[in-house]
């Protein structure tokens, strides 16, 4: 009777050990992965990072972001409508291989670079934006 009690005694001294030790190791793992996680975001973010993103490039006017599309640059100043299609396709490539997070703030910074997307492309971005 006294060996049952022993090893039953021994059984529940290793489990609380154990929980102790998953506790205390696994919160430290997981504040770790949490502070990796949150060393870019900024302290009064609400946790909707890509909202934050783009509401940090709405306050800061004179930033511009490129996308790998520098060649775009040469439109400034042209009407959206006056686009030839090749023109019109260099657009397109530059759009449908952006990330659906990217586009949004895409559309900004070709905007703050004086840039008008051309008109055939409007509603195609929009789709793009509501599908993401």
């Amino acid at each position: 009777m006294l060996v049952l009690v022993g090893i039953i005694a021994a059984l529940f001294i290793l489990l609380i050990g154990g929980t102790w030790l998953s506790n205390h190791f696994g919160k430290k793992n997981a504040r770790n992965e949490e502070e990796k996680e949150n060393v870019n975001v900024a302290l009064d973010c609400c946790g909707a990072h890509e909202v934050c993103d783009f509401e940090e490039m709405l306050k800061n006017p004179d930033e511009i972001v490129y996308y790998e599309d520098e060649e775009l640059d040469r439109f400034q100043g042209i009407d959206s409508n006056a686009y030839q299609d090749d023109q019109i396709d260099e657009f397109r490539d530059v759009l449908y291989t952006l990330d659906s997070e990217d586009i949004r703030k895409w559309l900004l910074s070709i905007e703050r670079r004086k840039i008008q997307l051309p008109t055939v492309l409007k509603q195609e971005a929009i789709q793009l934006l509501a599908d993401a």
